[in-house]
């Protein structure tokens, strides 16, 4: 009987419930807690890193559409001469002629100005900035524009600048001087 009181007792003291039986394996509300703050810390670092290289993304872009745009009415500028030719003169943006391939000399392209709405190559057709922003290109022409250190006519020589300003007010600026001569030093 004995032996059976032993065995009985050994059996119940099995189902008492000690502390460490009660610990589960898993994690706890606040480890939980602790590794969902380090998770949103993260993904908000992440985010704003992909924030900023969009917007870099798009100032650069930008910033291209608008050399681009530059550049192609520069090359359309440099195509004409500074005289007007030997037939008469055209008049040009600053006598109300918008029509660019009309105009005959640089001077002409002296004030143009342009949108995105309207940008037209130089054959009149019309093109796309590509991103949907707005584009304005401007031309200065500066006559008398001799360069420091140079000896010359100063009326041989016209400065064009073509500015494009892009959306953000951001702008882009490119020059070219042009002459008559042939400059040797």
């Amino acid at each position: 009987m004995k032996d059976e009181r032993k065995s009985s007792i050994h059996a119940a003291s099995s189902f008492i419930l000690h502390p460490s039986s009660l610990r589960r394996a898993g994690y706890t509300l606040a480890e939980a807690l602790i590794a969902s703050v380090v998770l949103a810390i993260a993904v908000i670092g992440i985010a704003g890193v992909l924030a900023a290289s969009y917007q870099q993304s798009s100032v650069r872009g930008n910033k291209t559409t608008a050399l681009v745009l530059a550049q192609q009415l520069m090359e359309e500028i440099a195509s004409r001469p500074l005289d007007p030719p030997t037939t008469p003169d055209q008049p040009g943006w600053s006598s109300g002629v918008t029509d660019r391939r009309l105009y005959d000399t640089i001077d002409d392209y002296n004030g143009y100005t342009d949108m995105s709405a309207s940008l037209a190559m130089h054959d009149g057709k019309p093109i796309d900035a590509g991103d949907g922003g707005s584009y304005t290109r401007s031309v200065t022409v500066t006559s008398n524009a001799l360069p420091s250190g140079l000896t010359g006519t100063a009326s041989d020589f016209l400065l064009v600048t073509v500015t494009v300003t892009m959306p953000q007010n951001q702008t882009t600026t490119l020059s070219q001087l042009f002459t008559r001569a042939t400059i040797c030093r």
